[in-house]
């Protein structure tokens, strides 16, 4: 009987840790699919390669620089993930930053 018991609990647990995962997961879907659109797009417009690690890695920190840059001039945020404006705002931002990188590297 002790042995089931601890069979539930052990399959209790499992299972809260799989749905967490899982929801963290599927909370992240979004952003990963914006980053991966907005890394691919700029990559594209600036002639770099970067595979798709680099461009989900890059759309993000593109998000976030056009975000901030977007914020700034505009004065308002951008709402919604997969909202057009902020694809495109995450598209400049990337471009912005593989420029920044190609002017340091010294390729422009």
């Amino acid at each position: 009987m002790c042995l089931v018991i601890a069979l539930v609990v052990i399959g209790l647990i499992f299972a809260g840790f799989f749905l967490a995962t899982l929801g963290t997961v599927l909370a992240l879907l979004p952003w990963l699919i914006v980053g991966l659109i907005a890394g691919w797009a700029a990559s594209a417009i600036t002639a770099s390669k970067h595979g798709v690690i680099g461009d989900i890695l890059i759309g993000w920190a593109g998000s976030i620089i056009g975000g901030v840059l977007y914020v700034a001039l505009t004065h308002h945020r951008v709402v919604g993930v997969f909202s057009l404006t902020h694809i495109l705002v995450a598209i400049a931002g990337s471009v912005i930053l593989l420029m920044i990188g190609k002017a340091i590297a010294g390729q422009v």
